[in-house]
């Protein structure tokens, strides 16, 4: 298996044949990188592609991709669809699925609201009340409530869901909305949950979602706003398939994604991952000693910026509050070691 990715962190390149470490760009891979250096390896005979973030800002390259070899996914369309503002919510008005007010233009109505990229993924990109305009900004009415997501397996007709999680932000005054992890297996009110699952049947029909995608939304007690869906692997695919280290999620996403309809994962833990974010620049030393609940580990002589993700800190607890809290707490110890 080659792996491609921006971090090169020792997790990935344990666990591939090849790494091809590529630099960040536009909200996604420096493409020309991508072209130069990973477009020879899809050559191969039998190579398939699977894919996650990176592509929301440049779905012209999953096209090219498409060119070359078979992608195990949703196509460049889909992506094109869902992080496109108008035509996604147009979408979801006609499925009557709720979303929030939104505006392609800032007016003196959208004053207040949050400002976000087309294709922006990470919450680095929002914004509040920001001056921003152009043809990849637009503007969103701020929501109550807490941001929550669904995990779901889809064969291009139906769903199967896999779990429901909690988003929870790591902010700065530069970025109030930076993702700060997830917990899975947290409980919604009987409203929200059916309401969640519906909309992804409806999503999945009209657009024929393939595979594992996540359905965000704002709930707030028994209603619910749909933000946006990640038609892509996503990051709280990492919250499930502990006994197998996601090999058996990641097979599931293979089976949907040829059509057939995959069995469900075992019932499992609620687990919890937060990214712990350099407080300053780390030079990390050669041959450093990681806590075993530590992964996403940036490689030894290397150097992380500040702000910059450094690693992820994991938890696992039949609570989904005690996991998130088991967690944080690691995170304090994690800091001791790291400052």
């Amino acid at each position: 298996m080659v792996a491609v990715d921006v971090f090169g962190d020792v997790d990935t390149e344990t666990h591939a044949s090849q790494l091809v470490s590529l630099p960040y760009a536009h909200g996604g891979f420096d493409a020309e990188a991508f072209r130069r250096q990973v477009f020879p390896l899809l050559a191969v005979a039998d190579t398939a592609f699977v894919y996650g973030s990176g592509f929301e800002t440049q779905p012209e390259l999953l096209d090219e991709i498409a060119q070359r070899c078979p992608i195990l996914g949703n196509d460049a369309e889909t992506v094109r669809i869902t992080k496109h503002p108008d035509r996604f919510f147009s979408l979801l008005a006609a499925l009557d699925i709720p979303i929030p007010k939104f505006s392609l233009i800032r007016t003196a109505a959208s004053k207040g609201w949050l400002s976000k990229t087309f294709g922006g993924s990470g919450g680095t990109h929002v914004r509040v009340d920001s001056s921003e305009s152009g043809d990849t900004c637009y503007y969103q009415q701020p929501l109550p409530g807490a941001p929550c997501s669904l995990l779901f397996l889809a064969d291009g007709q139906q769903t199967q869901p896999i779990g429901f999680n909690r988003l929870l932000l790591a902010p700065t005054i530069e970025m109030p909305f930076r993702y700060g992890g997830a917990v899975s297996q947290i409980v919604l009110s009987d409203a929200v949950h059916a309401g969640m699952l519906q909309a992804a049947r409806k999503m999945t029909a009209a657009l024929g979602l393939r595979g594992l995608n996540s359905l965000d939304c704002m709930v707030d007690g028994d209603r619910f706003w749909v933000l946006e869906v990640n038609p892509r692997l996503s990051a709280t695919f990492a919250l499930y398939d502990a006994a197998t280290h996601g090999a058996l999620l990641l097979q599931l996403h293979l089976m949907a994604c040829s059509g057939e309809r995959a069995p469900a994962l075992p019932p499992e833990q609620a687990h919890a991952h937060l990214i712990y974010y350099a407080p300053k620049d780390i030079k990390i030393p050669a041959g450093m000693t990681w806590p075993a609940w530590v992964a996403d580990i940036p490689p030894g002589g290397s150097t992380v910026r500040a702000d910059e993700p450094l690693c992820s800190v994991l938890a696992a607890h039949d609570d989904p509050d005690a996991a998130y809290a088991l967690a944080q707490a690691r995170v304090a110890q994690l800091s001791k070691q790291i400052n």
